[in-house]
């Protein structure tokens, strides 16, 4: 008999499921063991599924968002003509076998694909939400149009990054990636948060799936300005890390990747989600690319009694 995790895999190649919800995204950046999947089965059809990461913090059972993943939650297929009403009583449906199956846990939290803005179901057993926000440039205009929606300081950035003859190339130097997006924490005083070896995992299971592109803004001498990390599916291009040499902050170079991640997703009739950003500054910085707000939710729930304390202190 199959596990849900093989018969997942089979899912992912049939539905066009989240890039962060892929098994071998997962694989990546949960590690094989680390993750596993509901599935709701009517008919001998899957008709939803949800990933989730399992993680231990001293001696609580976390289910939680795994590192650089913007997104899990439920994924459902609906069936054909269905109105309004009958579509919620479906996802009503759906949404308590998903609960229904969850292993035991102290904590949950997990990020949701704005396109599912129906939670009642989780609220009625308890869960709870809070709201967060994403920029995304949806697909359907043409680059022209674009461009002439941009804010006028991200023109002028790209107005003096060809100034400075700098270019954009395709590369499969991660580890220079790397580089320069730790340089870009370290500009700020912080401590980058993820790993070359992660990043590195990340970087071969969505080349081997063709669902990467890393570009670079140098020079005429090669030299590296900015540098940014995307990765897409059947639906979006996703701008996941991104890094600008700290002498060269003030080129234009990452208007300039940015703008090359946005004329990919155009050019192939994907959206391009920014992954959103609550930090005021980066905000306004993505709002400036003229890209359209797109709420989200941030799904949790604590069961352990302890950890209830901890969290009200």
């Amino acid at each position: 008999m199959m596990s849900n995790k093989d018969l997942y895999k089979n899912f992912c190649e049939k539905e066009p499921i989240p890039v962060f919800s892929q098994y071998w995204w997962l694989d990546a950046v949960c590690g094989e063991n680390n993750w596993d999947v509901i599935l709701v089965e009517k008919g001998g059809e899957i008709w939803a599924s949800m990933p989730f990461f399992k993680k231990k913090k001293l001696f609580f059972s976390l289910l939680s968002m795994p590192p650089l993943t913007q997104k899990l939650g439920p994924y459902i297929r609906y069936p054909k003509n269905q109105g309004y009403y009958k579509k919620l009583s479906w996802e009503k449906e759906i949404m308590n076998e998903l609960i229904s199956k969850l292993p035991k846990f102290d904590k949950f939290y997990q990020k949701w694909d704005y396109k599912y803005q129906n939670w009642l179901p989780f609220y009625w057993k308890g869960f709870k939400q809070t709201t967060l926000y994403t920029y995304v440039i949806k697909k359907g205009k043409s680059i022209d149009d674009i461009y002439n929606n941009f804010h006028s300081s991200v023109k002028r950035r790209l107005k003096k990054a060809e100034k400075l003859n700098l270019k954009v190339i395709e590369s499969d130097d991660y580890k220079s990636f790397y580089d320069i997006n730790k340089r870009t924490f370290e500009r700020k005083n912080q401590r980058i948060q993820h790993s070359l070896d992660l990043v590195e995992k990340i970087f071969f299971a969505a080349k081997k799936h063709n669902s990467l592109k890393l570009y670079f803004a140098v020079d005429q001498y090669d030299e590296i300005y900015a540098a940014g990390f995307f990765v897409y599916d059947k639906d979006s291009v996703y701008y996941l890390l991104g890094g600008i040499n700290p002498e060269k902050k003030d080129s234009g170079a990452m208007n300039l990747v940015i703008y090359e991640g946005i004329k990919f997703a155009i050019e192939n009739n994907l959206n391009f989600d920014f992954e959103g950003s609550m930090v005021e500054p980066i905000e306004k910085y993505f709002r400036s690319f003229g890209a359209v707000q797109k709420r989200y939710f941030l799904i949790f729930a604590t069961n352990n009694k302890l950890l209830k304390i901890f969290t009200k202190l």
